[in-house]
């Protein structure tokens, strides 16, 4: 009987070794007419000021061909804690805009996003549900407009609505679609962005050997040259009047430490036999220019 247990203990390490080292693929089994309801929670604490924000997206399968699917990702819902919050508002707004709006995406066979069919008519919904939402808070929240100007906020929505931008969002860390396609092992890396536009660098571990659990470790993973041409490129989208004496002082000003940037992220997976997910939970810190956030986050599989 011991000689049989140690056997099967062997065998378990060897099994579980194998995977390590040779990884294991993300490559959900997407059937036609899939559908699968997503709930995420969310709590931000910014400054003090927690908010929490509830949102649901439903993913469906229109189509599952040799070549890959199409895969149909609409938010139906997007709901904040405080509507009188300035700060909830304002997540609203910039998270709610495709509220309604089904984005049509193909993926590969291995279910990684590869296009967005219907971009125009994604991004036009978009811009107009956006602009819309703007002027209804800036009617009821009049000091919004000190924190976000109208020609700020448009130039902003219109970086954030390239087709690279909404395949990066809806692919960044802490979605059902986000590993999809990736062979993982324990210690794997690689490098993205954020769904901030930010290089990052990821780190994977297989929490369970076949690769039902995973959990991913983020870190920004950016130069000092990238960070002084991105503080740039945003003052002169939202405050283009101050952009040059910031380009001028912008050493200065990274040697202070005022513009300095710091995050880190961690989500873990767990995926159900066919590859949907089935919950994702995750936490983030980060200090941004002397601004602390820290947010926690719970997406789960609740309807079909």
């Amino acid at each position: 009987m011991k000689k049989a247990m140690m056997t099967l203990a062997l065998l378990l390490t060897a099994v579980t070794m194998s995977a390590q080292l040779a990884g294991v693929k993300i490559a959900p089994k997407y059937q036609k007419g899939d559908s699968k309801l997503y709930r995420t929670m969310t709590t931000m604490n910014m400054g003090g000021q927690v908010v929490n924000l509830v949102g649901e997206t439903r993913y469906t399968v229109t189509e599952a061909t040799p070549q890959g699917y199409t895969l149909e990702v609409c938010l139906e819902k997007m709901d904040a804690d405080s509507k009188e919050s300035l700060v909830a508002r304002m997540l609203m707004l910039t998270q709610g805009m495709t509220k309604g709006q089904k984005t049509i995406f193909t993926t590969d066979t291995d279910g990684r996003i590869t296009d967005i069919k219907n971009f125009d008519e994604t991004k036009a919904a978009a811009q107009k549900a956006a602009e819309a939402m703007f002027e209804q808070l800036m009617g009821e929240m009049p000091e919004a407009a000190q924190m976000l100007p109208k020609e700020a906020f448009l130039k902003q929505m219109e970086g954030a609505l390239t087709k690279e931008a909404i395949i990066a969002n809806v692919t960044a860390n802490g979605n059902p679609l986000s590993l999809n396609g990736k062979t993982i092992s324990t210690g794997t890396m690689d490098e993205g962005t954020d769904d901030n536009g930010r290089k990052v660098k990821n780190m994977y571990f297989l929490s369970a050997p076949d690769g039902s659990k995973v959990k991913v470790t983020t870190a920004l993973n950016m130069t000092k040259e990238e960070m002084k041409q991105m503080v740039i490129e945003q003052v002169k989208q939202m405050m283009p009047e101050q952009a040059e004496m910031v380009e001028q002082s912008i050493d200065q000003l990274m040697a202070s430490g005022m513009l300095k940037m710091e995050m880190s992220m961690t989500h873990n997976y767990e995926f159900l036999p066919n590859g949907w997910a089935k919950t994702i939970t995750g936490e983030m810190k980060q200090n941004t220019m002397g601004q602390a956030i820290e947010s926690s986050m719970k997406t789960e599989l609740v309807g079909e």
